[in-house]
């Protein structure tokens, strides 16, 4: 009894300082992704794709909320960035349905089935062949994880298809283990999500883009795969990125040792003051998680080699939120870098091997000293 009581007095300081840090403005609602009439022409067009495994709403087919769907939806929008946006922002409406000259704005929806969403993945795209998937973390409702797919899309400036996997988080402070749950609830859909993406048309790698919770729903799917042994998705698997990755350590080894290497270094971004990944710790019984372990630890080198990772120190970089939890966002470009791995290889740059790099306060990766948390390691 004492210890249920230790955890739940836990969780209610770990809120306290959530909400303390948060945002005073109000959440947005699901009428933001309600399209604007006569947006059209003002901002910058981008098209976000997304495959989801929350229900839709019954009184508005349009809007989807956070109970659980047996099966994947699909929708398709295009989101006007304003001309004054700034890199790593979503110029959020005051009230709906906001001013495209300065919000971000959705000028179209539409329901999509699986051959409509492979139909539109690289129609009016240059090139094509590349696909990014960006998975949300805890705490995100519908609209902000597609605004945000947007945003990432508009500052990296990837020429290929963008899709956000939207699983039904919660949307709220209190629903973290909620979240957890529906995390790992739609894990058997990610993969068959991920191994209908490898067989549609044209589709040549798929890259993959993980924040907090989203990873404990990429890495059990990667565990799974790499078990079963014959996902369709594997062989077309390029980059993955783990950034603030919400894991307990110890977990993270025994899930690596199921996934082997893969066709490309993971990469983790990791933060020594994400205040977020610490109120998680402390909730789980002090265990680090993976995204904040300790990188003075000098038992680094053997453990970056054993499991292949490439390792990005973000502790430098500036945040968009006040956890520190997002500072992924401003280093997307240098991301976007090193997905281009083969070019990079050819140039010799050494961001394309595995080790530890650092972010420095205006983005940018360079190399470091190898070195790692031991937990990571497990010594």
């Amino acid at each position: 009894m004492a210890s249920i009581l230790r955890m739940f007095l836990q969780l209610c300081a770990m809120l306290a300082v959530a909400a303390s840090l948060a945002s005073c403005s109000d959440r947005p609602g699901p009428n933001l992704l309600h399209p604007v009439v006569g947006a059209a022409g003002v901002g910058t067009p981008i098209k976000v794709l997304v495959a989801t495994t929350r229900q839709r709403s019954d009184t508005d087919s349009l809007d989807f909320t956070n109970k659980r769907n047996f099966g994947l939806s699909y929708e398709q929008y295009s989101i006007s960035i304003p001309p004054n946006h700034l890199p790593g922002k979503i110029e959020w409406p005051s009230s709906p349905p906001g001013d495209p000259a300065r919000n971000f704005v959705v000028t179209s929806a539409s329901e999509l089935d699986e051959s409509g969403f492979n139909r539109a993945l690289f129609a009016g795209k240059k090139g094509g062949g590349d696909v990014v998937v960006f998975i949300h973390g805890y705490n995100t409702n519908y609209q902000e994880a597609v605004y945000r797919v947007a945003q990432l899309s508009k500052d990296s400036g990837f020429p290929g298809a963008v899709v956000a996997f939207a699983w039904p988080s919660m949307g709220t402070l209190t629903g973290y283990v909620a979240d957890r749950e529906a995390s790992t609830y739609s894990r058997d859909y990610f993969e068959t999500f991920l191994n209908d993406l490898a067989r549609a048309p044209g589709v040549k790698r798929i890259h993959i883009i993980a924040h907090s919770m989203g990873n404990w729903l990429t890495v059990e799917t990667l565990r799974q795969a790499k078990m079963r042994g014959n996902s369709a998705f594997l062989p077309k698997l390029g980059e993955v990125f783990l950034m603030s990755p919400d894991i307990d350590v110890t977990v993270f080894r025994t899930q690596l040792d199921a996934i082997g290497k893969l066709n490309e270094p993971i990469t983790v971004g990791v933060s020594r003051d994400d205040r977020a990944l610490g109120a998680s710790q402390r909730l789980a019984g002090d265990v680090p998680r993976v995204g904040n372990v300790l990188l003075e630890d000098p038992k680094a080198q053997a453990a970056i080699q054993h499991y292949g990772l490439r390792v990005i120190d973000m502790s430098d970089s500036k945040s968009i939120d006040s956890m520190n939890h997002s500072k992924f966002v401003s280093i997307l470009p240098a991301l976007n870098e090193v997905a281009k791995n083969d070019t990079m290889v050819a140039r010799g740059n050494p961001v394309s091997r595995t080790g530890v790099f650092v972010v420095d306060t205006a983005g940018t990766i360079l190399t470091a000293p190898l070195r790692l948390g031991e937990a990571v390691l497990g010594q």
